[in-house]
């Protein structure tokens, strides 16, 4: 391959690399319990003291909704056999600082120099948002399955953009819904 074409390539992946973010995803589930009986979800109200913003919190429950339904769950509301609670919490966090600074050098003599100098730093800031999403039976209300994400919120999405991060989000975090037998 030539330089060039290296280039462009590395070039796109670094692109690539950087207009994703960061995200960690965390489970628990029941080890005892028989996942295969499940068939039908339904979702509970939204907790005191979730901070998703409701467009937000609507685009994770429809994407929640098609990837289960996808999965061969079916939505009701008479008797479903689980129920699915979800909150997000949005935090400001400090990665790293930015700093600049200055200095100057004087001579002083015919060997010999002075520097003055200062500095500021700045704390880098950005945006992170975790959610939390809990299956629990309908029946026992024993809490079945538990999925934590976290990852850096983009500022600036058009609501196309949203959604399709939410919908690759989701599908990471219910990659491991249902647990697979023997895990």
């Amino acid at each position: 391959m030539d330089r060039g074409k290296w280039f462009v390539m590395l070039a796109f992946v670094l692109v690539c690399a950087a207009g994703c973010a960061p995200l960690t995803v965390d489970y628990d589930y029941d080890t005892t319990y028989d996942f295969s009986k499940l068939k039908t979800f339904d979702w509970l109200p939204t907790p005191p003291g979730d901070q998703m913003e409701d467009m937000v919190e609507k685009r994770f429950q429809g994407a929640m909704n098609t990837q289960l339904q996808a999965k061969g769950y079916n939505r009701t509301t008479e008797s479903p056999d689980f129920l699915i609670s979800m909150e997000g919490i949005k935090k400001t966090v400090q990665k790293g600082s930015t700093a600049v600074g200055a200095s100057i050098s004087v001579p002083v003599g015919s060997h010999g120099s002075v520097a003055l100098g200062g500095g500021k730093s700045k704390p880098r800031e950005k945006q992170e948002g975790e959610l939390t999403v809990l299956i629990t039976e309908r029946a026992s209300g024993t809490l079945l399955w538990k999925g934590v994400l976290a990852a850096e919120i983009k500022p600036k999405q058009s609501p196309e953009e949203q959604q399709k991060t939410i919908n690759a989000v989701v599908a990471e975090l219910l990659k491991n819904f249902p647990p697979k037998p023997g895990k």
